[in-house]
């Protein structure tokens, strides 16, 4: 009788146990999500990252090419006090080799005699004209590598004179730029970063400098 007791204890308990470790191990696996945010005691910031040409073209309504990774932002501010923001505010980081990029103003990616970036290691070109940011400051159309990592990313610039510019694009980016503003209200828009390279999401973070204070905003939670 107590050996059949005992058997049905075990029954019983066996998927409470499996179950535990089901929630364990969901608990321990990192989430990465193109969604982000980061708050302080002056604001709100969450932001929505594209990385594939498809996707955003499809939310631009135009092709920006290749070489562009688009950011979703919404800025809301939490006191009575109104934010100046400014898509210079903002920096794409790539932990992976410490690339850092500013954004790019519409008149950079689609306006006439726009710049082409080549990577100096293989010849590959991408459209770009502010460079990236090393760890000492702005690099003129370079990357730096982060501390420990001696392979650095090096873009080389030049203008294109052939460039023509797209009256469309560049409307479209303009319409739906983040705007450079003072306000209490929330602010919302698209950022335009370059990227060189094949990043993954988990490697990626968006980091807020400006009059707010300091936020970096993580994929990988």
């Amino acid at each position: 009788m107590l050996f059949s007791k005992q058997i049905k204890m075990r029954s019983l308990l066996l998927p409470v146990i499996l179950l535990l470790a089901v929630a364990g191990l969901f608990a321990a696996k990192k989430v990465i999500s193109p969604l982000t945010s980061a708050s302080n005691e002056q604001i709100d910031i969450v932001a929505t990252i594209s990385l594939s040409e498809d996707e955003v073209a499809q939310k631009l309504g135009a092709d920006p090419g290749k070489g562009i990774v688009l950011l979703e932002v919404r800025l809301t501010p939490k006191t009575d006090t109104p934010v100046q923001v400014s898509p210079d505010d903002f920096i794409l980081l790539a932990h992976d080799d410490g690339e850092r990029s500013k954004p790019f103003e519409p008149s950079e990616i689609a306006g006439q005699g726009a710049l082409v970036v080549s990577n100096s290691a293989d010849g590959t070109k991408v459209k770009s004209t502010r460079g990236t940011i090393g760890m000492g400051g702005i690099i003129g159309g370079g990357g730096g590598a982060s501390p420990g990592n001696s392979k650095a990313v090096t873009l080389n610039s030049k203008m294109n004179p052939k460039s023509a510019g797209n009256d469309k694009l560049l409307q479209a980016l303009e319409a739906k730029q983040f705007p450079e503003k003072e306000s209490i209200q929330p602010v919302e828009g698209y950022l335009y970063f370059p990227l060189d390279g094949k990043h993954k999401l988990k490697n990626l973070a968006v980091l807020y400098r400006g009059p707010a204070g300091r936020l970096n905003l993580e994929f990988q939670h």
